[in-house]
């Protein structure tokens, strides 16, 4: 299978960086380039969403997870740190959950501690309303529902300055030269990639993530800024973790705000660095 990897760093650990829906691995920049002297950062593009080869047949987070299980094994590595966001952070917490001896540590940016809503239009927009029904059609007729993958060619998503500007300020990101150049790098998902977008609505990762032995660092946007009613939910389904091991840590922002708020990347260094990845000192916003 071929791989699309952009590799930062020369540091002695391995790390795999795995991005959200659309995005290439290059989104995970920022993040490289803040852990290249203590790790090798391998920014990988999502199979069938990316400049990758995409799954086959009917894809589940198993598949996902024996993904990234076949790419640690051809670089030869025993096991990896792994940090993801959205889609990729789910792929991680399928691989750590199901390869617990390959992974080190566990990042996961605004994913994992709830499951994806049945009408998730906020993440697929209109499409999110009929989702439940393409899942159906999709158990029921398999992957050729979704048509067949073709040959593809990588192609730099084109957008003018005002299509650039509208998407960044839409996403709350902030507008630099990192930024302007994973939004170039975006890709429209492959019939593949659509299945494996499928196999996340399904994925039950609440259960995956209370069950998971993997030291682990949640990353999660408070909604400052909406409803009072979206901000209660989150803090609604982070509080459900309290008795487990797990790490939480709240960022101003939504589901970019590892990418916003600039505390992400103390957090993720403090808990990468220490020996008790419980014990993260808070940080002012």
């Amino acid at each position: 299978m071929k791989y699309y990897v952009e590799v930062v760093g020369s540091g002695p650990s391995p790390l795999i960086f795995l991005p959200g829906t659309g995005w290439g691995g290059n989104v995970g920049q920022p993040i490289a380039d803040v852990l290249s002297k203590s790790y090798t950062v391998h920014m990988i593009d999502l199979p069938g969403i990316g400049r990758g080869d995409g799954l086959s047949g009917m894809i589940t987070m198993e598949d996902a997870a024996g993904w990234v299980k076949e790419y640690m094994d051809e670089q030869g590595w025993e096991s990896a740190t792994i940090i993801g966001h959205s889609l990729g952070g789910a792929i991680g917490l399928s691989a750590a959950s199901l390869h617990p001896d390959r992974v080190d540590k566990l990042v996961l940016l605004d994913i994992g501690f709830a499951r994806i809503d049945r009408f998730p239009v906020a993440m697929f927009g209109k499409t999110g309303y009929f989702l439940p029904v393409i899942s159906g059609l999709h158990r029921l007729f398999g992957p050729r529902f979704l048509g067949q993958d073709g040959e593809k060619e990588p192609s730099p998503n084109i957008k003018t300055e005002e299509e650039m500007v509208s998407l960044i300020s839409s996403l709350e990101l902030n507008d630099d030269a990192s930024i302007r150049e994973a939004i170039l790098a975006m890709q429209e998902p492959t019939p593949s990639g659509i299945g494996l977008l499928l196999a996340l609505y399904r994925y039950h990762m609440p259960k995956a993530l209370k069950e998971l032995s993997t030291p682990t660092l949640v990353l999660y946007g408070n909604r400052e800024g909406k409803s009072p009613r979206i901000q209660r939910k989150i803090v609604r389904q982070v509080s459900k973790y309290k008795k487990h091991q797990h790490t939480f840590k709240a960022l101003v922002g939504g589901h970019y705000a590892h990418m916003s708020d600039d505390r992400s990347f103390s957090y993720i260094r403090d808990f990468l660095h220490s020996s008790d990845p419980s014990i993260i000192k808070e940080c002012p916003e």
